[in-house]
């Protein structure tokens, strides 16, 4: 009894401990058995695993790609889209500089800055733009099609028209289009002598940058530096006037000072005009300089142009003849084969060739003097003033051509001469192989090679110093917006081309050819003048030369004793007579004559003695 009793009391014990231990919910099942869960089979639970193992990587892949994007923008892109927003919160406003201006050797105004007066309109405010195009296009000169057009491409602003006439200004503000069009002030380029000079000092475009001449050449002098200032802007991009503040000031562009000579340019262009009505040439030039320093005084082109309207003209008439202009020179160019044939010591002042009127020459060619004249014995000298090609083609023969080619190169042609203007022509001599036939004794008068009438120029310096080349130059000084000089040019001897004697005796030579030759109307009243006449005939298109197109020249330098003006004049196509001694040495006797007195250099009859010194 007492055994069943202690056992009996035992299983009550482990039944309340189980009890105990157990859940509400295994007691339900216990007492509905029907509602206990079935366990899943084996198969379904590690599919379950693996979804989730897959859910968490997904989860760690695109944490940790957002991680990386978000490290690429803070790290690598930071500072770009920091840039980028700062961009269209604040806009940069250019300070454009005043444009630096060009004056003549004596400080005259040769190219200033007027202000001007830009239209532009404002897109977003425009609500009808057909009716808008259609007011403001005639005012403009422009169809309502282009108004629309230029209004498409805008949100805030659209330039309409850039530096127009008051006129056009005043006929817009009377249309009341506030909040619609706008105008803003500019500096535009003036010239204010229009046509003079032209060719030297070029122009500009819309923004003031230089497209020709000097405007061209020294472009990043005259400009200057923009300066920068910034402002923030709203939603639609319009500036808050109060936020705008300087970043960087604008620094103006330098004045450049030429080596023209206002004066001397008009005299120049005024009888350069007058011979093209004479002559009814085709083309035109007279070039002065100073042979002692190489500086241009002065440069006249027909036809011309006006630089305050350039567009207006065709591209052609832009071209600075002088310097891009190759033609052949005919027998201006006889000095400089004179000159290497002294120096290279072939002939001397004394020899004597023989002009029988004709000279027959290799390839069976047959050369003839103008007018068939027959010459006789003749010196170098002689040759020189009777302009004789017979005379010419038997020096060259005596040169050869190996040294013809070395002097023609040392007296810079076939180069340029490094003038300081934009557009040079290198000129054509070619190779000493390529001079078949009668090649050396047609070059020996001036055909068969080309230059410019600035190379002509810059091979006759030689001899007026002693025998030396100079480098021309267009530039006198640069001076900064304060009026301090910053640079000045000035002479600079490029080579020695022959001996001084020899540069001595070729200028003696060339006053015989004014004085009693073919340039006699070149003379000068009281004043000593060296020159030289061309006539050259022109290439035809169908090969060989067309007797009915000329270039007619003459190159002098007065006083010949002692060199101050340097002058070429060049018809181009001359009608009726065409020689040079009779078309182009009356020009230049008018030029020369007229700047003379300007520079007051007085006639040589009349210069006073040195007073004498004092014992």
């Amino acid at each position: 009894m007492s055994g069943e009793s202690s056992g009996s009391q035992a299983k009550r014990r482990r039944a309340k401990r189980a009890d105990a231990s157990s859940s509400p919910l295994d007691f339900l099942i216990q007492r509905n058995p029907r509602r206990r869960p079935a366990e899943p089979p084996v198969d379904v639970r590690q599919q379950m695993r693996r979804r989730i193992s897959v859910l968490l990587v997904v989860l760690v892949l695109a944490l940790g790609t957002l991680l990386a994007r978000v490290a690429q923008i803070q790290a690598l892109q930071g500072q770009r889209l920091q840039a980028l927003a700062y961009r269209q919160q604040v806009a940069t406003i250019p300070l454009e500089p005043l444009r630096g201006r060009i004056l003549d050797r004596r400080g005259r105004p040769l190219a200033v800055n007027l202000k001007a007066t830009s239209v532009y309109a404002v897109p977003t405010a425009i609500r009808d733009r057909s009716a808008f195009a259609r007011a403001v296009g005639p005012v403009l000169d422009l169809s309502p099609h282009e108004i629309r057009a230029r209004l498409r491409g805008g949100r805030h602003f659209v330039w309409l028209a850039r530096k127009v006439d008051a006129s056009v200004v005043d006929r817009l503000a009377s249309m009341r289009l506030q909040g619609q069009l706008g105008f803003l002030t500019e500096n535009r380029r003036a010239y204010p002598n229009g046509e003079l000079a032209a060719h030297a000092l070029g122009f500009v475009g819309i923004d003031n940058q230089g497209l020709s001449g000097v405007e061209l050449s020294h472009d990043k002098v005259l400009r200057g530096n923009a300066g920068r200032a910034v402002a923030e802007q709203d939603g639609v991009g319009r500036l808050l006037v109060e936020t705008q503040r300087l970043v960087t000031a604008p620094v103006d562009g330098s004045d450049i000072l030429l080596t023209i000579d206002q004066v001397i340019q008009h005299i120049a262009e005024r009888e350069l005009s007058a011979a093209m009505a004479r002559t009814q040439a085709r083309r035109g030039s007279v070039t002065v300089m100073d042979p002692r320093t190489g500086e241009i005084l002065a440069m006249a082109v027909r036809p011309t142009y006006d630089p305050n309207a350039a567009g207006t003209v065709p591209a052609e008439r832009w071209l600075p003849r002088p310097l891009a202009d190759v033609y052949e020179p005919g027998s201006t160019f006889k000095v400089f084969v004179a000159a290497a044939a002294l120096d290279a010591g072939v002939m001397g002042t004394a020899d004597h060739v023989f002009c029988a009127g004709s000279l027959r020459v290799p390839g069976n060619h047959v050369i003839r003097d103008a007018r068939g004249q027959k010459h006789g014995w003749q010196t170098m000298g002689a040759v020189l003033k009777n302009s004789c090609n017979v005379g010419a083609a038997q020096i060259g023969s005596r040169l050869g051509k190996s040294r013809m080619f070395e002097y023609l190169r040392r007296f810079g042609f076939g180069d340029p001469t490094g003038i300081d203007l934009p557009g040079e022509a290198r000129g054509i001599v070619p190779q000493p192989s390529e001079w078949l036939g009668p090649g050396l004794q047609t070059i020996a008068f001036g055909q068969g090679v080309g230059t410019t009438a600035l190379q002509l120029l810059t091979a006759t310096t030689v001899f007026a110093n002693e025998g030396t080349i100079l480098r021309p130059h267009i530039v006198r000084a640069v001076r900064d917006s304060q009026g301090r000089t910053v640079k000045a040019v000035g002479t600079e001897a490029v080579r020695q081309v022959v001996q001084p004697r020899v540069a001595r005796a070729v200028l003696k030579m060339m006053t015989g050819t004014v004085a009693d030759g073919t340039g006699e109307q070149a003379a000068i009243e009281g004043y000593a003048v060296a020159g030289k006449t061309g006539t050259a005939q022109k290439p035809s298109p169908y090969g060989g030369y067309d007797p009915s197109r000329y270039v007619a020249s003459f190159l002098g330098i007065v006083p010949a004793e002692r060199p101050r003006l340097l002058i070429l004049v060049v018809l181009d196509e001359p009608r009726g007579v065409y020689f040079g001694g009779a078309v182009a040495a009356p020009v230049f006797r008018e030029v020369a004559s007229q700047t003379l007195w300007y520079l007051r250099i007085p006639p040589a009859q009349t210069q006073q003695p040195s007073a004498p010194r004092r014992p």
